[in-house]
């Protein structure tokens, strides 16, 4: 999807256990699939678990309004949504 830019969905989740990661991850892939099939393109690409801090990040792609309706549909306890972005870190000189 050109143009998207990607979000991550912040969570503190305190005692979080890797079945309930599993099943975050299923309903998330459920959520943008739903909202993709009716016309609001988002894609899930996946949550990192940070242990020590008790906190998880999930990551999407697409608009900000369909990435926060997607991790609400997919009931994401997140605190806060914000924009990232990954490496390789593109300039104008290699776009």
């Amino acid at each position: 999807m050109e143009g998207e830019s990607e979000y991550l969905a912040e969570c503190f989740w305190p005692g979080v256990r890797e079945a309930e990661l599993r099943a975050l991850d299923e309903r998330a892939h459920s959520s943008v699939a739903q909202l993709s099939a009716g016309g609001h393109p988002v894609r899930y690409l996946g949550s990192l678990l940070m242990r020590k801090d008790e906190v998880v990040l999930c990551l999407f792609a697409g608009s900000p309004e369909a990435v926060r309706e997607a991790a609400e549909l997919a009931e994401v306890p997140f605190d806060r949504i914000v924009e990232s972005a990954r490496s390789p870190w593109h300039t104008a000189d290699t776009e």
